[in-house]
């Protein structure tokens, strides 16, 4: 017996054989949410695309716009069913933040079911809390010292790995504990000169990576130069300076941080749980509370070449004590009063804070026994 399908059912089941050919085609791509800066991005994928097929892997900054930074193209190749493929991105050089990897559109090919086409990726770079301090280039003499110190850093310390310039493993990881104002110092031998890789880490992750460059004796050490190779000399970081002034919820602690235009960094001394407040250049007032009292609140502004008010006073209504305000990059720190008369009126709140209402339960007792002597007094005339 002859069976006829109508024309359109056969028009409608071409329609889905192909798309279910078309959806059948899927890409996965995997990468770490999250690496050091210079350590190299690996991205991994499989396909079930023919072989044969160009695809193209970007890596592309994602902080605010998208900029691309580099592509790599790999070619679908084996024959198995899930070709694997994998890339790997440089990171050296690049800044800390968000970036992510992605497939680029394949012409004539749509990625549906369970394809995953980008990745996140959080490049981590913390060596902006560190300052080293002996020279990263000096000549060789047998020994390394690693030291420096930092503002997350006090009463704790940091865990180094040194490694020679081919990957060899040199120290560590090792721990150099840190004193009261966050210093640390200790000293290795080192086989000869070279250069020697120091990566950085505490209690919080990763810090960042320093390289330290020992030449053979008498060899002429050459001047770090700006990117534009002008030939004037990189500026020199200016230390921290600081001052010091008693605190208290009644009466903050005003400070005048003097600087150049560029990046100031402020940070407060530990053992008290502090607030920090600071006006940018438009008046704007901006508090940071963060760190409680193991840590200094800290916080960097760019600086227009004007005067910087900072106020600091303590979270909690009894404490009362000094606090001390350290700046980096700043030409001058002075306690100065003249600041609150910058900063929005603040009122008292030690005797009553804010939302608590004193009782009326002493006026009630008072009207009430005045009223009852009253009646007494009356009683005793009648």
């Amino acid at each position: 017996m002859l069976i006829t399908i109508p024309r359109y059912v056969v028009i409608m089941l071409f329609l889905a054989l192909m798309v279910a050919g078309a959806s059948a085609y899927e890409i996965v791509i995997d990468a770490p949410t999250s690496i050091q800066v210079g350590a190299p991005l690996v991205v991994n994928g499989t396909t079930n695309l023919a072989d044969g097929v160009s695809l193209g892997i970007v890596l592309s900054n994602a902080d605010y716009t998208t900029i691309e930074i580099e592509k790599k193209n790999v070619l679908v190749q084996r024959s198995d069913e899930n070709k694997s493929f994998s890339v790997v991105f440089n990171t050296t050089g690049l800044k800390k933040g968000q970036y992510k990897v992605e497939v680029s559109p394949v012409p004539g090919f749509s990625f549906l079911g369970n394809s995953v086409t980008i990745r996140p990726v959080t490049l981590i770079d913390r060596t902006d809390e560190l300052v080293i301090t002996p020279p990263l280039q000096k000549e060789y003499d047998g020994l390394l010292t690693i030291a420096g110190n930092g503002a997350g850093l006090i009463n704790s310390g940091v865990k180094v790995v040194v490694t020679s310039s081919n990957g060899t493993l040199l120290v560590g990881p090792e721990f150099i504990g840190s004193d009261y104002m966050g210093y640390f110092s200790k000293t290795f031998p080192i086989p000869g000169p070279g250069n020697y890789l120091v990566n950085f880490s505490d209690a919080h992750g990763f810090i960042g990576t320093f390289t330290y460059n020992i030449i053979k004796p008498g060899d002429q050490t050459l001047p770090l130069l700006l990117p534009e190779t002008t030939g004037t000399p990189a500026p020199q970081k200016i230390p921290p300076i600081s001052a010091k002034s008693l605190a208290n919820r009644d009466e903050p602690a005003f400070f005048a941080v003097i600087a150049n235009p560029g990046a100031v960094r402020i940070y407060t001394s530990t053992g008290t749980d502090w607030v920090l407040e600071y006006l940018d250049p438009t008046g704007k007032t901006h508090k940071v509370h963060e760190a409680g009292s193991q840590y200094p609140e800290s916080v960097t502004f760019q600086s227009d070449g004007n005067t910087t008010w900072v106020k600091v006073y303590p979270f909690k209504y009894e404490d009362n004590s000094t606090v001390s305000l350290y700046a980096e990059n700043a030409l001058d720190v002075q306690v100065s009063k003249k600041g609150a008369d910058f900063f929005p009126t603040s009122y008292a709140t030690t005797t009553v804070p804010v939302g608590i209402q004193t009782s009326p339960l002493p006026w009630l007792l008072f009207i009430g026994a005045t009223g009852i002597g009253i009646l007494i007094m009356i009683r005793k005339r009648e």
